[in-house]
Parts: C-alpha cells; structure tokens; sequence
C-alpha cells in the first residue's frame, strides 16, 4: 500500500463517514480523532519506528583567567570573557576555604561578557583572582524525546548508567569530580525546580572535555500530524489508522455503533498482527552473561577405581 498522509487518510475517512470535506468545523473534529487514535496505536507497545538516534556532545571545561568573588554576593567577574555563554553551566571556585568545593549554578551570562550573576549569593571568601572551572553538566534533550532508552560513550561496550534525579542531586552535593560522564539523569524540570517541557539530560561527572554521547531514545507523538505528514508506523500497516478512525468516527459522527463496532474489530485485529510481527522479529528473551563472565569448560566428574573395595568391607549377616 501506498504511504498514507494525514490528508489521504481525512479523505478516506471523511469519505466514508459522509463528512463534506469543505466543513472546517467536522474535519477538525475528524483530525482530532485520528491522532488520538495515531497516539494510542504508539502507547500500545514499544514500536521500533519510534525508537531514535541523537548524539549529544559535551563541552569543555573553561579555567581560563581568574574570576572575582565577593561573599554574599551573587555578582562574579571573569578576567578574560568566556567566549560562550555560561548561562545554567556550573561554576567552581578554588581555593575557598569556607565553603570548599562549593558548586554554583550561573544564572545568567552574556556571551563575550565578563559579568555573570550565580543562582545563589557566594558563601566563600572574597577574592578578586580566584582560580575557577566552569563546567556544563547539563543539556537538553530533543523536543520529541519521550524517553531515553539508553545512552552509549564512543569507545565504551557498556551503557551509561541511569539514576534518579534526587539521587543525581545528592551525588553533586559532595562529589566535585571531573572526567568521562558515567552517570545520567533525566530532569522533567528547570534548575528552579519548576515543571517544564524542555527536558534536560544531566550528567557527572564533570565534564572536563568534549565527551561524545549517543542518545537512544523513544519519540513522543504529542505533535498533531501535519497535512502532508506521514505517520510513523510502517506502510503496509497505515490502513490500521483508517480503521481506527472509523471506529471511532461511526459511533461520534453519525451513531452506528454496528459498524463503528466492525472496524473496530478490523483495527483490534491488524494492531494484534502488528504487535505479533514484532515480538516475531525480536525472537525469544535470551540470557545475557553478567560484564566479566567468562565461559568455563564442563568437567566431567572424575572416574575413581575403587576395586575390590566393597569386597574387603566387614561381613554383615
């Protein structure tokens, strides 16, 4: 079958329910219910098509200059402007005998700039050269990112390990560590601790160099499909969104639960083939040897000749 848009699939279904297709107010009605069917049909099962591939690159740590603080003040001042913005990076003072190893959030930097403000007011000594690093441990996600999969460093066998984001902000509250990110966390919220769409990736340790990262993630279909979009599932089962509008539409737009019923069981059927195709192609659950496991050869017992030994036992009447 032919790829479907979302215009094929209005006229198909506008079509058949008897909707004019010069009836703006029906076929936003009709729109609506093919994406909340295009929605259900992605929640049903972890679909292959909505699996996808992003790289994510950090960026270096900067300690170029020296930068000035003042206790009690959130204003700091860098010697050599920071070509980029440092905005949301975090900033570590060295040297700060009161509150050592302290992390601060920069709230606010303009690039090129040599003023920045922290997200809290310093708690260390003053000092007009301290030696600084500046480090960018967080990053968004893409917009579609629904969830992240898994992620894999360039060069290394084994996933990126995954921790909740209260256990990520514990860990950075003692450990000021730098190197190859190792950890991640998934923040649903901005570093206010408000809700937000723009979903962020944070990682430790530090980065202290550009550190290539592969994002594995599942995409979200809250986007409405666009006239000319195609739909995500794969072609020969694109007339699965037909028919789930229609057993919808038949019941909302003209009341016939009868054939609303049938193409409900027409949709119930194929997304059953679609689900089975798929469990198909990833064949059984298999085990997967623990990192380390190393194959050890069978020993058959050891054959002992115990000869007449039951021939010499004492006589037991």
């Amino acid at each position: 079958m032919a790829s479907l848009t979302l215009a094929n699939i209005e006229t198909r279904c506008a079509n058949s329910l008897r909707i004019p297709t010069s009836n703006s107010t029906e076929m936003t009605k009709l729109d609506a219910v093919i994406n909340e069917v295009y929605r259900d049909i992605a929640l049903k099962y972890d679909w292959e098509f909505l699996h996808k591939r992003t790289v994510i690159n950090t960026v270096a740590d900067i300690t170029t200059g020296t930068i000035s603080v003042t206790n009690d003040s959130t204003s700091v001042t860098f010697s050599s402007a920071p070509t980029p913005s440092v905005a949301q990076r975090v900033l570590i003072v060295d040297g700060n005998t009161i509150d050592p190893g302290a992390a601060y959030r920069v709230s606010a930097h303009t690039a090129g700039a040599t003023a920045a403000t922290l997200d809290a007011a310093y708690t260390g000594g003053t000092d007009t050269a301290a030696a600084y690093s500046v480090y960018g441990d967080s990053y968004d996600l893409p917009t579609d990112c629904e969830h992240v999969r898994f992620i894999r460093r360039a060069g290394f066998q084994h996933p990126m390990k995954r921790i909740d984001p209260s256990e990520m902000e514990e860990i950075k509250g003692w450990d000021r560590s730098e190197g190859s990110p190792q950890i991640y966390s998934v923040y649903d919220f901005d570093t206010t601790g408000d809700p937000t769409t723009q979903r962020q990736l944070v990682i430790h340790p530090y980065p202290d160099e550009i550190y290539r990262m592969e994002v594995h993630y599942r995409r979200s279909l809250n986007t409405e499909l666009a006239t000319t979009t195609r739909p995500l599932i794969p072609d020969d089962f694109a007339q699965l969104l037909v028919w789930g509008t229609l057993g919808v539409g038949y019941a909302i737009f003209l009341n016939d639960t009868e054939r609303a019923g049938y193409f409900q069981s027409l949709f119930n059927d194929r997304l059953l083939l679609l689900t089975a195709r798929k469990r198909e192609m990833e064949g059984p659950p298999g085990i997967v040897p623990a990192p380390g496991y190393r194959l050890r050869q069978r020993v058959s017992p050891a054959r002992v000749d115990l000869g007449d030994f039951f021939g010499r036992l004492p006589y037991q009447p």
